[in-house]
């Protein structure tokens, strides 16, 4: 029921400008089951996760909307933390320490942001990247359902970043409803956040599949190396709120069903659709699933 709960998130920035081609995606030897996967992920969000998402739009003004992202992403804090110093990035852990402690007090429980108007910028680790550092294959290339695009390294490491999540082991009252309303909530706004997008790529995606596929492939690459496609703070949540799907440019992506297919444009539809299911990776970690 975890992932049912998780939904999909995808927001994202290409690893490097310009055209990049879909064999840079990661391999996919079970394609097959793959794209059967993919289409139980796009019926079951059709038809409930998309519904869900336009109403809680619909009834909640965007500056609670915003104070809902922020409190999620800084919940996220400790295993970002945990990750940073397994990755020997001491200066980015104590940045991340800050932050959590900042946005905690004067954010009042991270409802507000006043870290990064202090210069105290936003990046997302997970376990997945602490393995790659760590010289770990990313292995196969796997499409869950309602959690998204992954691999057997990166699916590894959300087990592992479960663990590190304080309120999984956490102990009181209602703590299991606690778990599970923060699951349902990171879902939710996180699929909210990508109404337009999705609808921009379903229609004008030759292959949604291998757009998904090969940008996941970049973002995850362009994070492990922190660079500045860095998988870094889910996607900029203020930016893409603040921002209209109407004053986006028009996709021009293109697939086939090899993994040699025809290059894919670094569009701005791509990209957000292919890092809004890494959102879900941070965010689905912050939920219930112990």
């Amino acid at each position: 029921m975890r992932g049912v709960l998780s939904v999909l998130g995808f927001a994202a920035l290409m690893a490097a400008p310009g055209i990049a081609n879909a064999q840079d995606a990661p391999g996919d030897p079970w394609e097959d089951f793959n794209r059967d996967m993919f289409a139980v992920h796009e019926s079951v969000d059709q038809a409930v996760l998309e519904p869900v998402a336009r109403g809680y739009r619909a009834i909640t003004p965007r500056p609670v909307r915003r104070g809902v992202l922020n409190v999620l992403r800084n919940l996220r804090a400790p295993v970002i933390f945990v990750n940073d110093v397994l990755q020997g990035e001491i200066g980015r852990a104590g940045t991340t320490a800050v932050r959590f402690g900042v946005n905690s007090t004067i954010g009042i429980a991270g409802v507000f942001d006043p870290a990064t108007s202090m210069g105290l910028e936003r990046h997302d680790e997970d376990f997945g990247q602490t393995l790659a550092v760590w010289g770990v294959d990313s292995g196969p290339y796997i499409f869950v359902p309602l959690l998204g695009p992954t691999t057997v390294r990166d699916g590894a490491g959300r087990v592992v970043d479960i663990a590190l999540d304080p309120l999984t082991w956490a102990e009181f009252d209602d703590v299991e409803k606690v778990r599970v309303g923060r699951t349902l909530l990171a879902g939710v706004a996180t699929r909210e956040l990508v109404l337009e997008t999705v609808d921009d790529i379903r229609r004008d995606a030759l292959d949604p599949y291998v757009t998904i596929r090969t940008s996941y492939g970049l973002l995850r690459e362009s994070a492990i190396q922190n660079g500045p496609a860095d998988v870094e703070d889910l996607p900029e949540f203020e930016d893409i709120d603040a921002s209209p799907a109407s004053e986006e440019p028009e996709t021009t992506v293109s697939g086939e069903d090899s993994q040699q297919s025809a290059p894919i444009q670094n569009t701005p539809h791509a990209v957000t659709l292919a890092k809004s299911f890494s959102v879900t990776t941070s965010l689905a970690v912050a939920g219930d699933w112990k």
